[in-house]
C-alpha cells in the first residue's frame, strides 16, 4: 500500500510542477517560439547526426533508468517534429528494450 501512496504522491508533485511552470509562463509571457527555435538550432547544430544521436542518447537512458528520461520523449518533437520525433522515440525504445534485456 506504501507504494501506491509514493506513486500517487510523485504524480500529484509532477502535476502540480507543471501547473507552476505554466502559469509563471503566462503570468511572465515567455516566448515558446523563442524555446523551440533554441531547440531547432541545436538540432542544426549536429547536422545528420541529430536523429542518431537523439536515439543513442535516449536508448541509454531508457536502460539506465534515470528519473529524467521522460523529458526526451517531449523533447523529441521540438526537435524534430511530430512524426520524425514519434520515429526517433519508437526506436530509442526498441533499442533500450533490447540494450536492457542484454544487461538483465
Amino acid at each position: 500500500m506504501a507504494r501506491t501512496t509514493n506513486g500517487w504522491a510523485r504524480g500529484l508533485l509532477a502535476f502540480a510542477a507543471v501547473a507552476v511552470a505554466v502559469s509563471a509562463g503566462r503570468r511572465y509571457s515567455w516566448d515558446v517560439e523563442a524555446a523551440v527555435a533554441v531547440f531547432r538550432r541545436g538540432r542544426g547544430a549536429l547536422g545528420p547526426w541529430a536523429a542518431p544521436a537523439y536515439v543513442a542518447a535516449h536508448a541509454l537512458t531508457l536502460a539506465l533508468c534515470p528519473p529524467y528520461a521522460i523529458f526526451f520523449e517531449g523533447a523529441a518533437a521540438l526537435f524534430f517534429g511530430f512524426l520524425p520525433g514519434v520515429v526517433c522515440v519508437f526506436c530509442a525504445k526498441i533499442l533500450g528494450a533490447s540494450l536492457s534485456f542484454w544487461i538483465g
